[in-house]
């Protein structure tokens, strides 16, 4: 086992990956920034200063552009606002479609030194639950 995933001690394996991503609250406020590291449990977005009326515990949707700047495959995550920071904001992911799904695990999978771990993990402790399309 690696040290980086021998010495984390949360639930879900968090892993060091940048892909860009928005950050849209319930009231249409919308920030743009980049992850810092995710797990299936959240994420941690670098998103720099944001105004001081965005509170811990609000919802959101954390939408992940994978592939091509120009062109993304916008991968939709409902959230909740666990962490504010100077930096950015922790999300604790809630749910996702089953095509999202799919997405993120194999982005987290193809991302990981130790793929089967991941796998062996994401059995024991599924983290994303899935809704249907369009929910």
């Amino acid at each position: 086992m690696s040290d980086d995933l021998a010495n984390n001690n949360r639930k879900h394996t968090r892993l060091a990956i940048q892909i860009a991503a928005e950050v849209r609250l319930d009231d249409g406020s919308v920030f743009e920034g980049t992850t810092r590291n995710m797990s299936f449990g959240g994420a941690f977005v670098d998103i720099g200063n944001l105004p001081n009326s965005v509170a811990v515990g609000a919802d959101c949707e954390l939408r992940l552009k994978l592939g091509a700047a120009e062109h993304p495959l916008n991968v939709p995550v409902k959230a909740k606002l666990v962490r504010k920071t100077d930096e950015g904001v922790g999300v604790e992911f809630l749910a996702t479609t089953i095509e999202g799904y799919w997405h993120f695990k194999n982005l987290m999978v193809y991302n990981s030194p130790e793929s089967d771990q991941l796998l062996q993990e994401l059995e024991s402790h599924p983290g994303l639950a899935i809704t249907p399309q369009g929910n």
